[in-house]
């Protein structure tokens, strides 16, 4: 999650392999947000993911000097590592799930920040466009446990599983297969631009959805849609 031309060779690997299974664990949140997937049973995969991603991001910080773009990569794990590992205890307490939605809304934040940061040196715009699309996936984390409205969780869970694929999945591989240096940061854009549109028109989808059901007079029934 930081530039690859910053990391010594094994950290390198390290965190592609990470991020790889990042892929995984939004694949099977997002299936959570809609529905798809009980809770409790992905409390294994979050646990699993949010250890190694934390372990990740220790090893990255005691290999490298300190103020180096490396530090900055293992903020990026921490912040994904502590979120699976909050969802996963989340779920075995059967807490509310408020506490998370506010830790999401600081990591938006955060996440902004790592984009801005990737974008203004210029090395790394293809990393810029993640963390920008990663902001993103906070923030409606964020909407969906604190905000009131049923249509923010299902929209948070097609942008999870969207996500998942792009920003992480196809990614990890890429930098495994040492693609990503030389992938066109336009392209990039392009792509992650498209995941935010897609998760604007299911909010408005599954909100317009919403209404539409609560507007069906009583004793009718609901065509499901």
């Amino acid at each position: 999650m930081s530039s690859p031309s910053s990391q010594d060779p094994w950290s390198e690997s390290m965190s592609n392999v990470a991020l790889l299974f990042v892929g995984a664990v939004l694949l099977v949140n997002g299936l959570v947000f809609l529905g798809r997937v009980d809770g409790r049973a992905a409390i294994p995969i979050n646990l699993l993911a949010g250890a190694t991603l934390v372990l990740n991001a220790l090893l990255m910080v005691a290999s490298v000097e300190p103020d180096t773009p490396t530090t900055f990569g293992a903020v990026g794990f921490a912040l994904f590592g502590f979120t699976y590992l909050t969802v996963a205890l989340n779920s075995l307490l059967g807490g509310s799930g408020r506490a998370l939605g506010w830790y999401c809304g600081w990591a938006a934040i955060i996440a902004t920040v790592l984009a801005l940061i990737n974008f203004s040196d210029g090395a790394a715009p293809q990393m810029g466009w993640l963390w920008a699309s990663w902001a993103l996936l906070f923030l409606s984390f964020f909407l969906a446990l604190i905000v009131s409205g049923e249509w923010w969780t299902p929209a948070a869970g097609i942008l999870a599983i969207v996500q998942g694929f792009t920003t992480a999945t196809v990614p990890a591989l890429m930098m495994i297969d040492g693609s990503w240096a030389t992938a066109s940061a336009a392209i990039i854009g392009l792509v992650q631009i498209g995941g935010a549109v897609v998760y604007v028109f299911a909010v408005f989808y599954f909100r317009t959805r919403r209404e539409t059901v609560s507007d069906v007079p009583t004793g009718s029934v609901a065509v499901p849609l």
